[in-house]
């Protein structure tokens, strides 16, 4: 397959030609949107070492870099960061084409043109408010404040204690007590398990891996988390699921998240709120009037049918759902 072939079909000659040349992907890249100054976007200098950046074309006096087509190639919608590379030389002969058509629009008188002022107009309200806000929200969102925004998380976030166990899961009291005298009297619980117990953990010796005490029906959790670590139930459990005989085999504190898991969601928290006292602030002192947006009355909503509590789990998940893997509740 060409690079033609890879190239027109994903963004056609009329988007590249238009949409991609106007969409230049000013603030991402940190440019400005070239037409604003009255010079072509080639013009502007390169932020790459002319050693490290071979010229691809010339078009009269002007020189077109591989940085100039490396940036306007991934200006383009729709086209994968791997390909880039592969289609750089088919996309220098659209660069040279902009290039000719944004000499010949200088030229022509259009600056003062009342379309394209007021298309300038809009885009330079919008590079203005990004770059103000940007640099507003770098003062507030330092790595001090992620700093304290992540001790404050960890203090309303305390680990919780976990266990490990595994169970027996049995239809009838009766059968409990047997399993727990052939405990009492040194039988081993991998083996019974996998002899007697009904439920999908079975076949794997019981074994439910570590687990919050929110994690298991409440019967279950009540009597896991308070015995130790080695011991057994003295009695059988009872549950929606049948009688249970468990073992406790090690408890430990939940993992926490590191600063740098939840880095972007820490920040993203400070961006908002720094975002909503920079509006605050905007607003105090100015009167406003918001005209011709009365909200439409919605419909009357039918009240939501009651939820399980959290504790009630399913079967599927008290039986076989709480391996370590499964079970580890994502970070918030």
């Amino acid at each position: 397959m060409s690079a033609k072939q890879i190239l027109f079909p994903l963004i056609g000659g009329a988007a590249l030609l238009g949409a991609a040349y106007v969409g230049f992907n000013y603030g991402q890249q940190g440019g400005t949107l070239p037409f604003l100054s009255g010079a072509t976007f080639s013009e502007s200098p390169s932020e790459t070492p002319a050693a490290d950046d071979p010229i691809m074309a010339k078009v009269g006096d002007v020189i077109i870099r591989r940085s100039e087509v490396v940036k306007f190639a991934e200006s383009i919608p729709n086209i994968p960061q791997a390909q880039i590379e592969l289609i750089l030389p088919e996309l220098v002969g659209q660069v040279v084409d902009l290039k000719l058509i944004s000499q010949k629009a200088n030229t022509s008188g259009l600056e003062q043109d009342p379309e394209v002022l007021k298309r300038i107009g809009d885009i330079k309200e919008r590079i203005l408010v990004e770059v103000f806000l940007n640099r507003a929200l770098e003062k507030e969102v330092t790595d001090d404040a992620v700093e304290k925004a992540y001790q404050a998380y960890l203090l309303e976030n305390p680990a919780v204690r976990e266990v490990s166990a595994r169970h027996i899961l049995v239809e009838d009291e009766e059968t409990g007590k047997d399993l727990i005298k052939q405990l009492d009297a040194g039988a081993d619980f991998v083996s019974l398990a996998k002899e007697h117990s009904t439920g999908p953990s079975g076949p794997g010796g019981g074994d439910l891996g570590f687990f919050r005490a929110e994690q298991m029906v409440k019967p279950f959790s009540d009597a896991a988390f308070g015995m130790k670590p080695g011991d057994h139930s003295a009695t059988p459990v009872q549950s929606q699921f049948g009688w249970h005989v468990i073992k406790v085999e090690k408890e430990r504190d939940s993992e926490q998240p590191t600063k740098e898991a939840l880095d972007g969601q820490l920040r993203g928290e400070l961006s908002r709120t720094a975002y909503q006292a920079i509006v605050d602030g905007l607003k105090e002192g100015v009167e406003i009037e918001i005209v011709g947006a009365e909200p439409e009355i919605a419909p009357e909503e039918t009240a939501p049918e009651e939820t399980a509590p959290e504790e009630n789990v399913t079967e599927e998940n008290a039986e076989e759902g709480t391996s370590e893997e499964a079970d580890k509740p994502a970070t918030e």
